[in-house]
């Protein structure tokens, strides 16, 4: 029951603090306004999820800062550094180059604040790589109502319910706080959508929650557990993935805005943003599911992440079928 007090109290604290955050969004007039490219088709204020940020910092500087200085000033560090240059790409824009410099320095200090230098390269280099890439996609899908803010609160407290206490109890109540800050975000986001996370949003959030996933994976009292956490963020790593296969096979400019992921085929074929993003977290929840009872049962951890590729490969599967069908009845239509 204490557990679930911290998630509530900081959904509330959420929705308090979104407030303020809107009104000076709205006054500095940070609009997302759509284009032919967009998935919304209204103006929307974006930068709401600086609210969960400022929350997920807190409770960093609070939690976790006393009991480890080195892993607290790095993560800090890495929130502001990110918050502020994400912040400027959402206002003026910013070089991808600049960007993913400063996203692998705050990920190099995060890594090895967790693993130590004594930790082999490869999985120093790994890590960095993951980490990074993970905030990357996190950013690039937060496209239509409730899909990142919700995802990222199912995989808080996924990763809540298979670290329960296995090992410092900091690292659970993080994932509680972080989980609670975006569910007082989410009636800001959906159904429908008054602010989106934006850059300076969903970027420091994409790497609390990868570096909350490390630390977890280290510091877990079975060695093991971190073949089971692994499995949560596949959906991002997956869809991200595939998304940018494609457009490279096609010669596309990775820097350039578009509507390939297979949740915007979805939107495009005529599904509503509610269905889209309700569909995304019941496989979530199955993904979630699945990974609970191979840890609890003692599955080989390769059965599950095959089960959750397949749960996901099948979803990318369908959406490209409905994307296409669509396509030819257009094309039916317009003969």
């Amino acid at each position: 029951m204490t557990w679930v007090l911290f998630f509530v109290g900081a959904a509330v604290l959420g929705w308090v603090l979104c407030h303020p955050v809107s009104a000076l969004l709205r006054r500095w007039k940070c609009w997302d306004r759509p284009n032919y490219r967009s998935s919304h088709t209204e103006p929307t204020l974006r930068g709401g999820g600086l609210a969960s940020v400022l929350l997920v910092a807190g409770a960093v500087a609070a939690w976790v800062w006393p009991m480890d200085r080195l892993l607290g000033s790095a993560w800090l560090g890495g929130l502001v550094l990110l918050g502020y240059i994400s912040w400027r790409d959402d206002r003026h824009g910013v070089p991808v180059a600049v960007r993913i410099c400063i996203q692998t320095l705050v990920a190099v200090g995060v890594v090895l604040a967790i693993t130590g230098r004594a930790a082999p390269v490869g999985l120093i280099l790994f890590s960095v790589f993951a980490l990074v890439a993970f905030m990357n996609f996190v950013n690039f899908m937060d496209g239509i109502n409730g899909l990142v803010s919700g995802q990222l609160i199912l995989l808080s407290l996924g990763a809540a319910l298979l670290f329960g206490v296995a090992g410092d109890v900091t690292p659970l109540l993080i994932a509680l706080v972080m989980a609670g800050a975006l569910a007082g975000f989410l009636p800001f986001n959906f159904p429908r959508a008054r602010m989106f996370l934006g850059d300076v949003g969903s970027v420091p959030l994409g790497f609390s929650f990868g570096v909350l996933l490390l630390w977890m994976a280290v510091t877990a009292t079975d060695p093991a557990l971190y073949k089971t956490l692994a499995v949560l963020p596949f959906y991002f790593f997956l869809e991200g993935s595939l998304t940018v296969i494609r457009r490279i096979a096609r010669g596309e400019k990775l820097a350039h805005a578009h509507r390939e992921h297979f949740y915007q085929r979805l939107v495009r074929a005529g599904w509503s943003h509610a269905r889209t993003s309700g569909w995304v977290w019941a496989l979530q929840l199955l993904v979630i599911a699945l990974a609970c009872w191979q840890w609890r049962a003692g599955w080989r951890v390769e059965f599950l992440w095959l089960a959750a590729g397949l749960v996901w490969g099948g979803f990318f599967a369908y959406a490209e079928s409905v994307f296409r069908r669509s396509q030819d009845e257009r094309a039916e239509g317009g003969t």
